[in-house]
């Protein structure tokens, strides 16, 4: 008689961590590597330095 397991491969992968899926095996750090994010965070900090090299002004509009 087969006795299959009741929680499949997929299940107990979604439920761990990315710590413990890297010390089982399950994942190398490729895979959490996204090169969009690399782009993200320099437009992120391009836009950071362009908000604090514009001075504040006021134009007299209240909210």
């Amino acid at each position: 008689m087969n006795q299959f397991p009741k929680i499949s491969r997929y299940q107990v992968m979604a439920s761990m961590t990315p710590e413990e899926l890297l010390s089982e095996g399950y994942a190398n750090y490729d895979d959490f590597y996204d090169p969009q994010d690399e782009k993200e965070k320099k437009a992120i900090a391009l836009y950071e330095r362009k908000a604090l090299a514009t001075p504040w002004t006021d134009d007299g509009e209240e909210f």
